[in-house]
């Protein structure tokens, strides 16, 4: 039923010597499937400012929505624009780009 391999970020932030942050991320592996992104919904969000990207499914139970803040697919890191409850089983996930995707 999933077809497509992802990864949960949950955004860490540590701090050095002198006390500067710097970010990393933890990831989380989960199944999804890769939807289209609906013809309304990428006006909206453009209208907005965001330019919906992607569209997956996700298992609820992988996805916190106060940990996951980005998505990683393909090498390429995503934020989360949106998330919605379908139900209490399927979360479905809109990303966005980042204007700089570094390893």
């Amino acid at each position: 039923m999933w077809s497509d391999v992802l990864y949960l970020l949950e955004e860490i932030e540590t701090f050095d010597e002198l006390n500067k942050p710097h970010y990393s991320f933890k990831e989380t592996k989960v199944y999804a499937n890769k939807k289209s992104v609906k013809r309304t919904e990428f006006y909206q969000a453009q209208a907005a400012g965001f330019k919906p990207e992607k569209v997956f499914e996700i298992r609820t139970v992988e996805f916190n929505e106060d940990k996951h803040t980005h998505v990683k697919y393909n090498n390429i890191t995503y934020k989360i624009l949106r998330s919605y409850e379908v139900d209490s089983e399927i979360t479905e996930l809109t990303l966005t780009g980042l204007a700089n995707n570094y390893e």
